[in-house]
């Protein structure tokens, strides 16, 4: 980053394609993208090498050349449209609402207009019989309420532990049973990491096949319709998930299974009926069977290419086996006051379905975050970046099917990285991540998305805008109704009014990790941090721990996590999260931010088992007294 002037061309570029030229970083300072960063960006916006004066200027033109006769989406706040002017003739004017019934309305020539109160929904402004057109998204102005002064316990699926049937990974019935613990403790949130299929040797649930899919590795075999074949196996690692390994054999036990169905009509006709509820289901079913036959990446595939029929099959039974699971618990907890709290990812694998399902959306850069405190070179994450016209032009269909998924079970959802509705850093294929630069996105647009898929749902929504965060975002998540987020592993420093509270995530050590340090020796042993920033930390975290200790009137870990968990039940937050690592005392990490092979990310299994856990009454007695004091706080 540098003061170096832009050139005029390529700032005028800028403004056009949505491409932020400055920023305020992490450390509250303006920065500057350097002209070649700039360039590098918009290259990736427009599809275009820009190269000379005239490609710039060429570029530029193009995109207001592209630009529609009128928005092409609209949005209409608690159903009140107002229909900007137009500069064209206009012979008549209809809404299409997406139940089909049409209704007449006025577009003005040099004036706004406003047309009568339209129902929630995704509709279509279609002006001299289709020529010209417009979505309208008609939402309400705030998402469903989420739970107030409620208490929740998180773990990610794959990490618990059945009692006596080890299928090396944890499953729905791990789950189950975890709710059920929180039912009898008084504990109504029931939080997990995102649930979506991933390729078989790349476990992150943060980089999915699909934002729209389950992963079938999490299916409890004992609720499968018609089965009593169990995966278990001997050899799985105690500590560890063996994905290649586990999945192997889970995946193997499922497609027998879904031999079985293709041959049962009664339970063929269940999927069937499914697969006509998910349309998106068929291709994703082709496309896992086409990545098996030829390597996951697409741009390997045979011109014309078809896939095995027979994993066709199978990947069209498992996405309704586990439709038909998550659905079943999610109904489960609903009926008794709990809520499934699940997490959507920013984004997709860069060889993944959804891009596959929509290539012209996507451009040649990866999604990231600029330099900050612990990442001073920024990050790549590799997840493909959405052109945010086309996504507009297509009325965002492909956010707008992956928040549905979601929402399809979830009592509450959380938005990872919610800053991405505002803003996203970009980077260029072959750049660094500090050579990145922000895209604008339409975010009153998915905003609107965000307000409608919840409220049709009957479900909240967190957004977790932890890290580098404009005012934009706040302003927007209080209009909307949706909770903020703070971390407060270091305690009674955050404000008490934080919207949803966790004393961890995945992302951060758990507190016994956070206790002796092992995370500051992680990156010194990664070169994150070198030895002379390695000892500020712990000079750092030695002061966070006397303060707790002093603040608590503690001494120990023990005591210490107990009181910071007591006063994070009674603080005046909406919702109090407790992660199930810190109550075990887990010294292990779920992930390691910028990591990928250098550690074993989303694998680490819970030493006890969650029926052990819930028959512990020294381990139910907190938790029944941490749903006390949150009730009466």
């Amino acid at each position: 980053m540098t003061d170096e002037p832009l050139n005029t061309l390529v700032h005028d570029l800028a403004a056009v394609a949505g491409v932020a030229p400055t920023w305020i970083d992490a450390w509250g300072n303006p920065q500057t993208v350097v002209e070649s960063d700039l360039l590098a960006v918009l290259s990736a916006v427009t599809g275009r090498s820009l190269d000379s004066e005239l490609s710039i200027v060429e570029a530029s033109s193009s995109i207001q050349g592209a630009l529609p006769p009128i928005e092409p989406v609209l949005v209409a706040w608690d159903g009140e449209l107002t229909i900007p002017p137009v500069s064209f003739e206009v012979r008549e004017a209809v809404v299409i609402l997406d139940g089909g019934e049409v209704i007449p309305v006025e577009v003005s020539v040099g004036a706004m207009s406003a047309t009568k109160k339209l129902p929630m929904g995704y509709h279509q402004l279609s002006i001299n019989g289709g020529d010209i057109t417009a979505h309208v998204f008609s939402a309400p102005m705030r998402a469903h309420p989420a739970p107030q002064h409620a208490l929740g316990l998180i773990a990610p699926m794959y990490s618990l532990v059945g009692p006596s049937v080890d299928h090396g990974i944890g499953t729905i019935a791990e789950l189950d049973t975890m709710a059920d613990m929180c039912q009898d403790v008084g504990i109504e949130i029931i939080g997990t990491l995102p649930l979506l299929a991933t390729f078989p040797d790349q476990p992150s649930p943060y980089a999915p096949v699909s934002r729209r899919a389950w992963s079938e590795l999490f299916a409890d075999f004992s609720q499968i319709p018609g089965w009593s074949e169990d995966p278990q196996h001997p050899g799985n690692d105690p500590l560890w998930v063996d994905y290649e390994g586990t999945g192997s054999r889970i995946r193997e036990s499922l497609a027998r299974y879904a031999r079985k169905v293709s041959a049962s009509p009664q339970l063929r006709s269940r999927v069937e009926s499914f697969l006509r509820r998910v349309p998106d289901m068929i291709e994703y079913a082709r496309f896992r069977a086409l990545g098996e036959r030829y390597g996951i990446n697409p741009a390997g595939w045979p011109q014309g290419a078809e896939p095995p029929p027979e994993r066709v099959r199978y990947h069209e039974t498992v996405q309704w086996l586990m439709d038909l699971q998550l659905s079943g618990m999610s109904e489960r907890l609903r009926d008794r006051g709990q809520f499934l709290y699940l997490d959507l990812p920013i984004g997709c694998h860069p060889d993944g379905y959804d891009i596959w399902d929509q290539p012209e959306l996507f451009a040649p850069a990866g999604l990231g975050a600029p330099p900050d405190p612990l990442f001073v070179g920024g990050q790549d994450w590799g997840l493909p970046a959405t052109i945010p016209t086309l996504a507009r032009l297509d009325g965002h269909t492909n956010f707008r099917k992956a928040i549905r998924h979601q929402f399809s079970v979830a009592g509450l959802l959380r938005i990872d990285h919610v800053m991405g509705i505002h803003r996203t850093w970009w980077v260029p294929h072959g750049a660094g991540a500090n050579q990145g630069a922000y895209v604008m996105q339409p975010t009153e647009e998915m905003f609107a998305i965000i307000c409608i898929e919840s409220v049709r749902a009957g479900a909240g929504v967190v957004g977790e805008n932890l890290g580098t965060v404009p005012p934009e975002i706040g302003e927007g998540l209080e209009a909307h109704g949706l909770l903020g987020m703070t971390v407060a592993q270091d305690g009674p420093n955050m404000p008490a009014s934080t919207d949803a509270i966790a004393m961890s995530s995945h992302d951060t050590p758990a507190f016994a990790a956070w206790w002796k340090g092992l995370d500051i020796a992680d990156m010194l042993d990664l070169g994150i941090f070198d030895e002379e920033r390695a000892v500020h930390e712990r000079e750092a975290r030695s002061r966070s721990i006397a303060g707790l200790e002093s603040y608590f009137s503690t001494s120990g870990p023990i005591a210490t996590r107990d009181a910071l968990m007591e006063w994070i039940a009674g603080t005046d937050a909406a919702i109090a999260l407790l992660n199930l690592d810190d109550l075990v005392m887990e010294e292990r990490r779920q992930n390691v931010p910028g990591t990928y092979m250098e550690r074993p990310n989303w694998r680490l299994r819970n030493r006890v088992t969650i029926d052990d856990l819930a028959a512990d009454e020294s381990f139910t007695g907190l938790l029944r007294h941490l749903a006390t004091t949150r009730r009466g706080a």
